[in-house]
């Protein structure tokens, strides 16, 4: 029997801030040994790969290479080879002849490989918040967060933040946003999120378990996103809290960007 869901709440009270926010992988957030796995399997695991089998027959491009040389081509078998290794060590195995796209559909993680030369080489997401994989592939870290607000300051880290992902690690990070529905994918035009309104009958804190694994000697990075959805109704008093407070202070550029300026009105109601 699969155990159930790990619990990831990482919001904070105060001004949302965009920023690194990376842990040791292997963290304690109350999660036992879910919170020391990289591909945690609970209850849900089956409701996430058909999914991911519904969209990739949908939309195959949501699985994209940009591989030209053999150093792009061995960060993608480095990949493969530590999520096949992975998937075994943690009571879990898959057939080892997979190819790298056919094993991102047996995960419920999404990923991507990058390289040393700061390149996506690979991306295989069903499940974006709001964002376009087609759109992330072959490019750099910096231009692929470029429409972030106040990235700039982080920008000027960039090179060590990807030396980071590439010879150190692995970290854990988490990113969250509020949603109107429990879709897990919400590709701008081909998800199925729901907006915001005043009838809005649910809401959901989404939250992506972020995790940066360093690959091939330093030469590339695996990063991993596993995506959870809370309903409001099953958030403690103190957590509902802390989250109304935390959209209350949110910054209207970051509120812009994760579209949600016309929802908290109705996020707060439902979080009473």
């Amino acid at each position: 029997m699969s155990p159930s869901r790990p619990v990831y709440f990482p919001v904070k009270a105060e001004p949302l801030r965009m920023q690194p926010g990376l842990f040791r992988f292997g963290t304690d957030f109350g999660n036992g040994d879910l919170d020391r796995q990289f591909l945690p399997r609970d209850e849900q695991h089956a409701h996430y790969t058909a999914e991911k089998r519904r969209i990739l027959a949908d939309h195959p491009r949501r699985v994209l290479v940009a591989a030209v040389s053999e150093e792009d081509h061995a960060a993608l078998e480095a990949a493969r080879c530590f999520l096949v290794q992975t998937a075994e060590n943690e009571g879990h195995p898959v057939r080892s002849e997979l190819s790298l796209a056919q094993l991102g559909a047996e995960l419920a993680e999404d990923f991507a490989v990058l390289t040393r030369a700061d390149r996506a080489v690979m991306v295989h997401v069903c499940f974006p918040s709001g964002w376009r994989p087609e759109a992330v592939v072959g490019e750099s870290f910096v231009r692929i967060h470029r429409h972030v607000p106040a990235f700039g300051a982080i920008a000027e880290r960039a090179h060590g933040l990807l030396e980071a992902m590439l010879t150190r690690g692995p970290y854990v990070r988490f990113v969250w946003t509020v949603t109107a529905d429990d879709q897990l994918d919400h590709h701008p035009e081909q998800g199925a999120r729901l907006p915001w309104t005043a009838q809005t009958a649910h809401g959901f804190l989404r939250v992506e378990r972020q995790t940066t694994v360093p690959l091939a000697g330093g030469t590339a990075s695996l990063f991993l996103i596993r995506t959870y959805l809370y309903p409001f109704a099953e958030l403690s008093e103190s957590q509902r809290a802390i989250l109304s407070e935390a959209l209350r202070q949110m910054p209207a550029e970051l509120a812009a960007y994760k579209q949600l300026t016309s929802a908290v009105p109705r996020a707060l109601q439902l979080l009473r």
